[in-house]
């Protein structure tokens, strides 16, 4: 394949939807929360998602504090030192800490804020991930035509349990890698759309999947495509979708190709 890179930057949509499960519930609000940011003049586009555990009563606000803290802190960084795994683990850390501050202030557990994390941060040369829990991070490189995975979603000891950014051991469930490549196509997206986006007979990253979307980035030119983003609010919350999952569902979605 391998289209030469957009010169201006990076287009994206992203959109968090809540599942007919939460909206049967009384004061049922989506508890997926995203943050999708390009910087044109570090040439660095960082995408966030996370999604709150449906058993903790202030999971929203956890996951809404992770994305912003992450886009926050990314944009702050040095270009070099927002790609170590001792940056990931700083961050992860002053999240954790403002957390565990909203959870006194409310004499709450810190449990109540559980949620996940799933993180890119792509450079021109360099692209790093972090994640905890489940959901996943597809990517799909300039030279190739199919799309690539991660990390597998992360699973607890029992089904549809998975690990939290609030857990004691979370530095330890950290998962992160970096490659020395930039990418062609990033999607982000939380747990309930695993079943969709992801072969789990093959182990591996549904291309079909994306290959449904990207199109409609590839013709936009760079930037925050908000007629796309609506769309795809549109299409997260739709029958077909609805009818395959009954959970909040995220995605985010990103190129520098152009056709």
């Amino acid at each position: 394949m391998g289209l030469s890179r957009m010169t201006g930057g990076w287009k994206y949509a992203a959109a968090s939807v809540i599942g007919t499960s939460h909206l049967s519930s009384p004061n049922g609000i989506c508890q997926d929360a995203h943050c999708c940011v390009y910087d044109s003049d570090a040439d660095r586009l960082v995408c966030v998602v996370s999604d709150g555990a449906g058993s903790a009563s202030r999971s929203e606000r956890g996951s809404r504090l992770a994305c912003d803290l992450v886009c926050d802190l990314v944009s702050k960084g040095d270009a070099d030192t927002v790609h170590t795994k001792r940056f990931a683990l700083e961050t992860l850390e002053t999240i954790r800490t403002t957390i565990l501050n909203e959870a006194v202030q409310e004499n709450l557990r810190v449990r109540e804020f559980a949620c996940t994390l799933l993180v890119a941060l792509v450079n021109r040369d360099r692209t790093t991930f972090w994640q905890i829990g489940d959901g996943a991070i597809c990517f799909r490189l300039p030279s190739e035509d199919s799309f690539r995975f991660v990390f597998w979603p992360s699973k607890g000891e029992y089904a549809n349990v998975t690990y939290f950014l609030t857990d004691e051991n979370a530095p330890d469930e950290l998962e992160f890698d970096s490659l020395e490549s930039s990418l062609a196509d990033v999607a982000v997206f939380s747990d309930g759309l695993e079943r969709l986006a992801l072969d789990f007979n093959a182990g591996e990253a549904h291309t079909k999947f994306f290959a449904g979307f990207f199109p409609y980035l590839y013709r936009e030119s760079a930037g925050h495509l908000i007629e796309i983003e609506q769309k795809l609010t549109d299409f997260l919350g739709s029958e077909r979708i609805n009818s395959k999952t009954d959970d909040d569902k995220t995605l985010v979605l990103a190129t520098v190709e152009s056709r």
